[in-house]
C-alpha cells in the first residue's frame, strides 16, 4: 500500500502515523499557567532529538476547535515544562 501524505488531510495523516510508528513512547508533560494552575498532559509525539546538547521534542497539536492546548499556552507564558516518562504500570 502506498500513501500520498500530500493528498491526505492532517487528521488522516496523523492517524496513519500513530498507527504505523510503534512502539511509540508516551510522556507526561507538566506545565503551570500564569495563574499557578498545574497541567499534566500525555504526549505520544515525543522523541529524543540529539545528545549534544541533550534535546527532547514534543509535538503539540491544536484543540479540535483550532484553539491552543493548555500545554502550549502555559509553555508560552512560563517558558518551562517537565517531561516525564510513563511507567509500565501507568501505561
Amino acid at each position: 500500500m502506498r500513501l500520498d501524505f500530500e493528498a491526505l488531510g492532517a487528521a488522516e495523516a496523523y492517524r496513519w502515523m500513530i498507527a504505523t510508528v510503534t512502539p511509540r513512547p508516551i510522556a507526561w508533560v507538566s506545565t503551570r499557567s500564569a495563574e499557578g494552575v498545574d497541567n499534566l498532559a500525555p504526549f505520544s509525539f515525543f522523541q529524543i532529538v540529539c545528545d549534544a546538547p541533550p534535546t527532547l521534542m514534543i509535538s503539540i497539536g491544536e484543540r479540535a476547535d483550532g484553539g491552543e492546548k493548555d500545554t502550549l499556552r502555559n509553555l508560552r507564558e512560563h517558558g518551562e515544562l517537565v517531561i516525564q516518562l510513563v511507567s509500565v504500570a501507568q501505561a
